[in-house]
C-alpha cells in the first residue's frame, strides 16, 4: 500500500519527560517521532511525531491526543497545544532526515543513515547502513543501542537467529553483520517488514539467508514451526515480552541464548522472575538511561 502523505504532529513537553513520551509511542505502536531542542527553552523540547494520513483518520487522532495528555498529566505537565499538519511524502524524507545523524554504539559499531557518506574518522568501525523509513530502531535509542552492544560482544558466528518485532530490521542486520548464517525475522506491521526488507538489502545487496514473517508471534511460530534457534532478539515492549517468554523458550535450542530489551528498570526484576520460571539462567543485565537490556539462556 502506497503512502503519499502524512500528518505532523507537534507539541512541547518538558525534557525529562522524553522517555515517558517513547514509551507511550511505542506502546501505541508509533514509531516515527523525533525530538527537537528548543533554542529559547532549554528545559523543554518539541515531539514531532510523523502518521500516515491513510492509518490515521480523525477518531483516531483525537484518541491519540487524549492518550499522549493522560500520560502527561499524570506528570504534572499539562498542554492543550497539539499542531496537526498534512505534508507531502517527499517532505516527510526531508524532514525525517534533518533528526538523524550517524550514531556511534559500543566499541566498534557505526549506524549510518543511508543518505550520508562514511565519516572518515570512523572508517575503521563495522557499519550498518539504515533507511529508518517509518520503522523503528535507529540505534540512537538506548533500548536497541543496548542490542546492538550486547551483539557486539558475543559470537554469532553460523548461528540461527530470530529477530522478533524486527521494526527497521537493524537487529537483524547486526547479527548478519557479526556472522549469522540464517536470520528469521518477525512482525505485525508490514511497513516494518519492508523497512528490514530494504535494510537487509541495503548492507548486502541481497536478501539470501533472510526470511520475513508478517503477523503476531504466537501464531507464526505455530503456522510455520518456527524453533530450533541459537539466539533470539526481542527489543519491544516489556508487557509484550511477559507474554511470549514461554513460547521463545520452545523456540530456542537446548543452551540457546535470548537478547530481550525493551524493559524499564521498574520493571526488570519481574522480566527475571518469569525468564527464572521458565528455566532461562541470567548470564547479562545491561541499563542506559531507564532502560534494561537482559541476556538469558536456556538451560534445559
Amino acid at each position: 500500500m502506497e503512502i503519499n502523505n502524512w500528518y505532523k504532529l507537534t507539541f512541547e513537553i518538558e525534557t525529562n519527560l522524553e522517555e515517558i513520551i517513547i514509551w507511550k509511542l511505542n506502546d501505541l505502536g508509533i514509531f516515527s517521532f523525533a525530538f527537537e531542542i528548543l533554542l529559547n527553552n532549554k528545559n523543554n523540547k518539541k515531539v514531532i511525531i510523523w502518521l500516515p494520513t491513510l492509518n490515521w483518520p480523525e477518531s483516531l487522532r483525537i484518541k491519540l491526543e487524549r492518550n499522549i495528555k493522560e500520560v502527561l498529566d499524570k506528570n504534572n505537565y499539562q498542554t492543550n497545544c497539539f499542531e496537526w499538519n498534512v505534508i507531502e511524502q517527499e517532505d516527510w524524507v526531508s524532514s525525517w532526515k534533518k533528526y538523524w545523524g550517524p550514531e556511534l554504539v559500543g566499541d566498534n559499531l557505526l549506524v549510518l543513515p543511508c543518505w550520508l557518506e562514511l565519516p572518515k574518522e570512523h572508517k575503521n568501525r563495522k557499519v550498518i547502513r539504515i533507511d529508518p523509513g517509518a520503522a523503528f530502531g535507529t540505534g540512537s535509542h538506548p533500548t536497541t543501542s543496548l542490542c546492538l552492544e550486547r551483539l557486539e560482544k558475543i559470537s554469532l558466528s553460523s548461528n540461527k537467529i530470530l529477530d522478533i518485532g524486527s521494526g527497521s530490521g537493524i537487529l537483524s542486520v547486526a547479527a548478519k553483520s557479526f556472522g549469522a548464517s540464517e536470520v528469521y525475522a518477525i512482525d505485525n506491521d508490514y511497513l516494518a517488514i519492508n523497512s528490514t526488507e530494504s535494510n537487509f538489502r541495503l548492507n548486502f545487496d541481497n536478501l539470501d539467508n533472510l526470511k520475513t514473517y508478517l503477523g503476531p508471534f504466537d501464531e507464526l511460530v505455530s503456522k510455520y514451526s518456527l524453533k530450533n534457534f541459537d539466539f533470539i532478539l526481542c527489543n519491544i515492549l516489556a508487557e509484550v515480552i511477559k507474554g511470549i517468554i514461554p513460547e521463545i523458550s520452545n523456540c530456542l535450542k537446548k543452551d540457546g541464548e535470548i537478547i530481550l530489551s525493551g524493559i524499564l528498570n521498574s520493571q526488570k526484576d519481574e522480566i527475571i522472575d518469569l525468564l527464572n520460571a521458565s528455566n532461562f539462567q541470567i548470564n547479562d543485565v545491561s541499563s542506559k538511561k531507564d532502560w534494561v537490556c537482559i541476556t538469558a539462556q536456556k538451560f534445559n
